[in-house]
């Protein structure tokens, strides 16, 4: 262990001996400390959802907002998709048209239907089932998926808890989005890639669903020389669309193409939630930034993000290493990335407690993820306040700054509550 990491794990006794609650919770707090915070996270978030369902009507809150926040949406196009066609949720108002049917005490959507003919494949299911049944069962096979994906890079059951207990992992479930499946396909494609390239390659694949959330993956593998895994990935993602052209009309592509442009302009006006987006461009509108200079910060940003998974896959042997790198800067280098996508971070910093654990904590580097750990129940907070994106950032920063620690790049130290 490193001095730096001794110094770490070993804050001010005098801190200690004058405030030991505060100590034992926020500065080095044990696995019994940690199991009870997860286990008292649980039954709040368990409480709300009993609430909710208890407070709701035809599953809508009296402020509105409806339990499974944007599923609804994807049972409502599953639907669709067998009455209907495929085709028929690009067409302009459509998808509204039909979420005020099902949700009459709602009313008044504005949402639209975003995402490539692929994505049918995912929902199709839920069109046989109510939607309660539904909802359960993508909160149960998302994580799930989730889980078993971040239980396969590392078997330690106390941080996989913490992971799921997290505030990240909270919004993701009431946003009803697709956090916890993104999050588990960025886990296989970056953490299998040099070991078991074809299912690496199958995940990012798979990743197409939402091709803004892939663009790393190609550089990462490019950089690494993980040819098989590129490969497969290319098999996988041209399969996919050559099936859902096969199967709902090539026509659906064009419905899409159609549905991103409309998208793009819609997010150059002010109606748009810029303060949900975890991006620098999301960062920049938020604050009042125009549209060029935010897309400017945009632009300057994805290239760096992408110069850094290249530089890290290129020059780190460890996999671990490569993927903190990956999962860290997917979230940002795409202007499009909401709040609810935040636990694609979970396997970056699952890696950076696992690297902790095994060779040393860096000073404050506990401390920076417990918070990182709470403070995302307070998202998306207030339109005029870029919340998402300075956790992101902090997210990032964190994991940029392991990443730089074990390729031997030291940025200046931070002193220990032992040195202050």
């Amino acid at each position: 262990m490193t001095a730096d990491a001794a110094a770490a794990n070993a804050p001010s006794a005098g801190f200690a001996g004058r405030y030991p609650l505060l100590h034992a919770v926020f500065i080095d707090p044990s696995p019994r400390t940690i199991v009870a915070a997860c286990l008292i996270a649980f039954a709040i978030y368990a409480l709300i959802l009993i609430r909710s369902a208890l407070g709701s009507d035809g599953y809508v809150l009296p402020d509105k907002s409806i339990i499974g926040g944007d599923f609804t949406v994807f049972w409502t196009a599953a639907k669709t998709l067998f009455a209907e066609g495929a085709g028929a949720m690009y067409q302009p108002g459509l998808l509204n048209e039909r979420l005020d049917a099902a949700f009459p005490l709602r009313g008044g959507f504005t949402l639209y239907w975003q995402y490539p003919p692929t994505y049918y494949f995912v929902i199709a299911p839920l069109a046989a089932l109510p939607y309660p049944a539904a909802l359960l069962g993508w909160w149960s096979v998302t994580a799930g998926a989730a889980m078993a994906a971040l239980r396969s890079l590392w078997k330690a059951r106390l941080p996989l808890l913490a992971v799921f207990a997290s505030g990240a992992a909270w919004q993701a479930l009431i946003c009803g989005q697709t956090g916890f499946l993104t999050a588990a396909l960025i886990a296989i494609a970056g953490g299998w890639a040099d070991r078991r390239p074809i299912l690496a390659g199958i995940a990012a694949g798979l990743l197409t669903v939402k091709p803004q959330l892939g663009l790393l993956i190609p550089v990462a593998y490019a950089a690494a020389g993980c040819w098989r895994a590129f490969a497969a990935a290319a098999v996988t993602a041209l399969a996919l669309a050559v099936l859902s052209a096969g199967i709902f009309g090539i026509e659906t592509w064009g419905g899409f193409i159609g549905a991103m442009s409309a998208q793009g302009a819609r997010m150059s006006t002010n109606v748009f939630p810029y303060y949900k987006l975890v991006s620098p461009y999301g960062f920049m509108m938020t604050l009042g930034a125009g549209g060029a200079l935010a897309y400017a910060a945009q632009g300057i940003a994805s290239l760096a993000l992408a110069g850094f998974v290249f530089i890290v896959w290129r020059k780190s042997p460890s996999w671990e290493t490569r993927l903190i790198a990956l999962a860290a800067a997917t979230p940002l280098v795409s202007p499009y990335a909401f709040y609810y996508e935040a636990p694609i971070f979970f396997a970056a910093l699952l890696m950076v407690v696992k690297l902790g654990t095994e060779r040393g904590w860096l000073p404050f580097e506990k401390q920076a993820l417990m918070a990182l750990w709470f403070l995302p129940v307070f998202a998306p907070g207030s339109e005029a306040f870029p919340f998402p994106a300075l956790l992101a950032f902090a997210a990032f920063g964190l994991c940029a700054r392991r990443v730089f620690h074990e390729c031997g790049l030291h940025l200046p130290r931070l002193k220990t509550l032992s040195e202050a």
